[in-house]
């Protein structure tokens, strides 16, 4: 231990000792005499500049820069004006101060940056002094002026001068620098002429030409010392040396010849000083430099005092000699860890010695004690290791970034202070990029911090090389990159573009995987049909808007379309966009193309937008023009009838002021019969060739609703009803009058007669009819309406229905079956629609069984169909092209998927309507509903016409479609995702859809076994006028998901039905059943191409084995085709 004291020097209560911290590795002629320095702290950069007036007049001054160690980074001649102060920023930037008030600022390799001036005030009256300081708001430069006019820039980043009031009766160059007296300084100690602030500022240290040193605060208000130092002439050089938590600062003067440490006490410590050197302040102590080596003059830190002090007693010093007894096989070594032991002090021994070998710039020291620290720790049994473990580390990176050929001789204090992600940037800065990525994988720093950090910068100086080829810049990068997580292409694509090499850029663009970070970059280079066709590839619609965008405004309108039709996916989209803001360039685009198809799409869609009848007569002509040019004979006709309609209405409404004019064909004749015109309504039906069927549904309808029954009756004989009579039963039970219903009963034919008696609740009637007919299910029909009182009628039933039994006879089926995964199946005939048996086609597409598939939705863009599995908390994707699928995990149970608007999709997950991102599989919150009812979950949801988001809940399930009741609500989320409560009380909340017009939301509570309708307002959300469209019959099943096909008619899956049943909404009759070979039909929706296939979900949940073994394509999810129908694009969430 005495050895490594014998360099300690006394001063009041503390220790000071000089440190070598390295040999210089530069060669100075004449050393660092007649030369303007700056260093920075923290191990930092030396600059170095011969003062001009030195030089000859034939040679230029030379500005080098150099490492701490002196190892040689730049040199160049200085062609600009004469110096006056040197400085280095934070970031390790050059900053020159030159006389005229500029300054210019060079990075660490020699390149210019920028500059900026001190203001124009400046280059008359020049520069006399100049400082660079560091502060809490960045670096900054302070000046005095010839004019005794003092200049301030607190921040050069963000450049604000500040000129500090004129000091009165300053004239000149100032010969003091102070002349208030502080506290404690007499004013017979002379005049200040020099002074220094601590490296925190927090204190300030003034010398007067007398030779006395006056310590204190930076206020002034408090005084920590005065010294005499005996020396009457001004120092190079003051100095403040003391180290964090010191309480016995101290102050360092350097003259030619000499160095003094002065500290709160009357005494110094003196060191000769043989070559002239430069002194930098640290946080922990002074640097001085020399043209041979570097030292670090310090404040010894009191626990290596504790250890190495002569004689101590100190728990560390007795574990640092008990290890070397011990590596002596000496007994003296158990000795000496009694006694620590005995003192109960055996952690804080190793903790000394940690924290001194952290102290310590030796190595050999080091090593000593911490093998001393591992030692002691042997004997410990609740030591925690962490600090042991995080110094060892910290040292050995010191100790690499300490070598010469690196060059930071950082202390452990200053690296505790600057942190290890600046020192990792400052090996970076440096270009020292395989120790700062070994150091990152030695200490496991995260890539996206680390080593991909590094890599990130090397890329960036690569791309910079002239001498090498773009092919072989990019493969290097492409190979030492590869796919390091946080290391963006397009970031080093844009240092290649700065650079000039814009193909090079291009190369390395083809390497990033995001399209949204190649695609503004392209267009920044000029490259718009490039930046078009990767917009197009990710098939991210709101990025190949973008570059649409920006090139309309770069191109003339010819190139523009001719670009945009060389990729008819951004043609198609830009398409969709002038449909919605700008339809006169959609009717060029057309003309160009010589679409005459969607030219006279356009023409019609215009035409609803005239309000003079000449107007929309004239567009419709010229659509029906176009439909002739594209050979659309069918078109061309329905649009001539829409003028005829036209005029026709025009006429009625000049003659009768009805008021029709713009109204549908149906429409019309509905409001003709309302206003009692029947003739004007033949004569539309005779004319325009309406169906008898619609004919007679409508006018059975409105003079029902009139209640003329006499001319009901007269209708109903004026010829063989299209319909048949049954219609005329049950809309008389609709408008409450039994007595008209009757008569029609006897007219209805053998097939319904048992649904005509049951409707008008004519049991006795209905019995007859179903035993006449030997049909049990019938029988089983009119016994499902009858009463305990009922008694003889139900014996009859039985007795028949065992009569049946035994001699049974073929019935006729009216349900459609599928067959097995791919098969035909039938069609219920309904009263105005029937389709052949063989027309209609089952198929199982997705065979991936899911527990509850649900919410089908087809995504136009993508051609796949959107589904979830709520118990298997899945999103599914499912492309009939490729027949892959697609998932991301929720986390728990999910009701709903859609596609959003702004990309991407909204879940309903749990009580939370989340963002997906499907690239990353990440979710984000944006709404909880039912936050009070923490049991529910959302299940089905859909966007309405305009982009508002319709939701419902449900309580807690106890086994499938088995709900607490009346736990559910139906909310609205809007765009901005304000959430509105539109329903309560509800059980299972589930089908949601919407009628042609907007103005019916068409909505299913599950285990109420109705759909029913309410008026929708489109515009503010609001439902109401709550009625029945459709009361589901026995065997069908729970009513689940739904679905409204082009015609406005519903498609609704049946839960445990094994059946999805179509229904029209006006008249509450079911048409079409279809059967699937799965019980528990979950949802439906139309997809494909022109969204003529019905695909339906299905569940496997809840089946016991048997059923399994039954149904083996329970949920499955299928493809009806075949229907003749078609259905509606799905509307994405607009917030």
């Amino acid at each position: 231990m005495a050895f490594i004291t014998a360099n300690w020097n006394p001063l009041g209560e503390a220790f000071y000792r000089k440190t070598e911290l390295c040999e210089m590795s530069w060669y100075l002629r004449d050393g660092l005499r007649d030369s303007l320095v700056a260093v920075a702290p923290y191990g930092g950069p030396i600059a170095l500049l011969r003062e001009p007036h030195r030089c000859s007049p034939s040679s230029r001054p030379q500005l080098e820069i150099y490492s701490a160690s002196g190892v040689a980074i730049a040199s160049f001649p200085w062609k600009s004006g004469p110096v006056v102060q040197l400085g280095w920023t934070v970031s390790d930037e050059l900053l020159c101060v030159q006389e005229d008030g500029s300054v210019l600022i060079y990075d660490l390799f020699g390149s210019f940056k920028r500059h900026f001036s001190m203001g124009q005030a400046v280059v008359q009256s020049q520069v006399l002094e100049a400082k660079v300081f560091h502060s809490p708001y960045g670096t900054g430069v302070a000046i005095v002026t010839g004019s005794s006019r003092f200049t301030l820039a607190t921040n050069i980043d963000e450049l604000k001068l500040r000129r500090l009031p004129e000091v009165p009766g300053l004239q000149g160059k100032p010969s003091v620098s102070l002349r208030t007296c502080p506290p404690g300084l007499s004013p017979q100690a002379g005049n200040i002429v020099h002074m220094s602030v601590s490296f925190s500022y927090k204190y300030l240290a003034l010398f007067t030409d007398m030779g006395h040193l006056w310590t204190g605060s930076s206020h002034l208000q408090e005084k920590l010392s005065e010294v005499d130092t005996k020396k009457t002439t001004t120092p190079k050089q003051m100095i403040w040396c003391r180290r964090p938590k010191s309480q016995q600062p101290s102050v360092v003067l350097m003259w030619d010849r000499l160095l003094m440490v002065a500290g709160v006490c009357s005494d110094t410590v003196q060191f000769p000083v043989e070559d002239p050197c430069v002194l930098v302040g640290e946080l922990d102590g002074v640097r001085i430099i020399s043209s041979t080596n570097q030292e670090l003059l310090q404040e010894v830190p009191l626990v290596c005092q504790d250890i190495f002090k002569i004689a101590s007693m100190a728990p560390g010093a007795l574990l640092l000699e008990a290890h070397r007894e011990y590596e002596k096989s000496s007994q003296k070594a158990d000795e000496y860890l009694r006694e620590i032991k005995e003192q109960s002090m055996l952690g804080e021994a190793v903790r000394q010695c940690v924290e001194a070998a952290g102290h310590e710039y030796d190595t050999n020291t080091q090593k000593s004690l911490l093998r001393a620290a591992s030692f002691g720790k042997c004997f410990l049994t609740d030591f925690s290791p962490d600090q042991f473990v995080t110094t060892c580390r910290e040292l050995r990176v010191l100790n690499a970034v300490r070598e010469s050929s690196v060059g930071l001789p950082l202390t452990h204090t200053q690296f505790k202070q600057m942190t290890l992600q600046v020192l990792i940037d400052r090996l970076v800065y440096r270009q020292f990029y395989p120790l700062a990525i070994e150091i990152c994988r030695y200490l496991k720093i995260p890539d996206y911090q680390g080593v991909s950090r590094v890599l990130k910068h090397w890329a960036s100086c690569k791309v910079q090389q002239k001498d090498l080829s773009d092919e072989a810049i990019a493969r290097a990068v492409c190979v030492k990159v590869g796919d390091s997580p946080g290391v963006s292409y397009s970031h080093i694509a844009a240092k290649a573009y700065e650079c000039g090499r814009t193909e090079l850029a291009i190369k390395l663009l083809d390497f990033e995987a995001r399209s949204g970070e190649q695609v503004p970059l392209l267009l920044k280079m000029k490259r718009s049909q490039l930046a078009l066709s990767k917009a197009v590839e990710s098939g991210d619609t709101d990025l190949v808007y973008t570059v649409v965008s920006y090139l309309k405004n770069e191109m003339n309108r010819g190139d523009f379309f001719m670009t945009l039709r060389n990729q008819p996916v951004a043609l198609s989209l830009y398409r969709q966009f002038c449909k919605l803001q700008e339809q006169d360039t959609l009717k060029d685009l057309y003309n160009q193309d010589d679409d005459h198809q969607e030219l006279a799409n356009y023409y019609v869609t215009a035409s609803y937008r005239e309000k003079r009848l000449e107007s929309r007569l004239s567009l419709l002509q010229s659509a029906v023009d176009e439909y002739n040019k594209a050979k659309n004979e069918f078109a061309a006709k329905a649009t001539e009838d829409e003028m005829r309609l036209l005029r026709f209405q025009r006429k009625l409404d000049d003659e009768k002021g009805a008021g029709l004019l713009g109204l549908s064909l149906q429409a019309t004749i509905e409001a003709l019969l309302a206003l009692g015109l029947h003739k004007q309504a033949e004569q539309l039906y005779r004319d325009f060739k309406v169906p008898d069927k619609r004919y007679w549904w409508l006018k059975l309808k409105s003079l029902a609703e009139k209640e003329e029954w006499e001319e009901l009756e007269k209708f109903s004989k004026s010829k063989k009803s299209p319909i048949g009579y049954l219609a005329f039963v049950e809309v008389c039970m609709k408008c409450n009058n039994k007595y008209e219903a009757k008569k029609y009963v006897s007219k209805v034919t053998p097939e319904q007669k048992v649904k005509a008696h049951l409707a008008v609740s004519d049991l006795e009637g209905a019995a007859d009819a179903a035993i006449e007919r030997k049909n049990e299910s019938e029988m089983v029909a009119v016994l499902s309406r009858c009463s305990a009182s009922d008694r003889l009628l139900i014996d009859r039933l039985n007795r028949a229905r065992a009569t049946t039994a035994k001699n049974p006879t073929h019935t006729r089926r009216n349900t459609a079956e599928g067959t097995g995964e791919r098969g035909e199946s039938c069609s219920v005939i309904g009263p105005d629609r029937q389709v052949m048996m063989s027309s209609v086609k089952v198929e199982s597409v997705v065979k991936a069984s899911t527990l509850i598939g649900e919410g089908p939705v087809w995504e136009e863009s993508e051609q796949m169909l959107l589904f979830v599995d709520i118990a298997g908390q899945k999103i599914h994707r499912w492309s009939p092209m490729t027949n892959q699928i697609q998932s991301v995990e929720t986390g728990d149970m999910v009701g709903f998927a859609v596609p959003r608007r702004s990309g991407g999709y909204v879940a309903g997950v749990g009580r939370s309507i989340v963002a997906v991102d499907w690239s990353t599989q990440m979710m984000t919150s944006l709404v909880e509903v039912d936050q009070d009812k923490p049991n529910n979950r959302l299940n089905d949801g859909k966007v309405d016409p305009i982009g508002r988001l319709l939701a419902g809940t449900m309580g807690k399930e106890q086994r499938p479609a088995e709900a607490e009741k009346q736990q559910g609500s139906l909310f609205s989320v809007t765009s901005d995702l304000t959430v509105t409560k539109h329903l309560s009380q509800v059980d299972i909340s589930n089908g949601l859809d919407w009628s042609l017009d907007q103005k019916t939301f068409f909505y299913i509570d599950s285990l109420s076994l109705t759909v029913d309708a309410f008026d929708y307002d489109s515009i503010t959300g609001h439902i109401g006028n709550r009625r029945v469209v459709y009361r589901m019959e026995e065997g069908e099943g729970l009513p689940d998901g739904m679905t409204v096909d082009a015609e406005g008619r519903l498609w609704v899956a049946c839960y445990n039905g094994g059946r999805v049943i179509n229904i029209d909404p006006a008249t509450g009759v079911r048409l079409q059943t279809v059967s699937l070979p799965a019980m528990k039909t979950t949802s439906c929706c139309f997809g494909g191409p022109d969204y003529s296939d019905l695909y339906v979900t299905s569940a496997s949940l809840g089946l016991n084995q048997s059923e399994g073994r039954q149904q083996p394509l329970a949920g499955h999810t299928f493809r009806v085709t075949g229907l003749g129908v078609k259905g509606r694009p799905s509307t994405s969430f607009s917030g």
